[in-house]
């Protein structure tokens, strides 16, 4: 005889596979935004040694925001996650009740 799986397992690794399908795009786009962060911290240093304080002030502010938008991807996948974790948790407590 085959062996069943609960409902509740089922969903669980349902979900953790469309999960898993979706971090490569906001990976990626983290890993974009640390590579212009790189490139623009050496541009930075280069002015810094040169005396643009302005031009390296400038590019410390586009730093701070792109550091700032990595920052709001980790903290939108975050929100993903919890959305998920609270759809299962309600399905979980759905099956224990009755209409008694």
């Amino acid at each position: 005889m085959e062996k069943f799986t609960k409902f509740s397992e089922w969903e669980q690794a349902k979900y953790k596979a469309v999960q898993e399908e979706e971090k490569p795009t906001e990976s990626e786009a983290n890993a974009t935004l640390l590579a212009e962060i790189a490139d623009l911290t050496a541009k930075r240093k280069h002015y810094v040694k040169y005396k643009e304080d302005f031009k390296a002030q400038i590019l410390d502010i586009d730093i701070k925001l792109l550091k700032l938008e990595v920052e709001k991807n980790n903290l939108k996948e975050k929100r993903r996650q919890l959305e998920g974790a609270e759809k299962i948790a309600d399905e979980k407590r759905k099956e224990g009740k009755s209409n008694g």
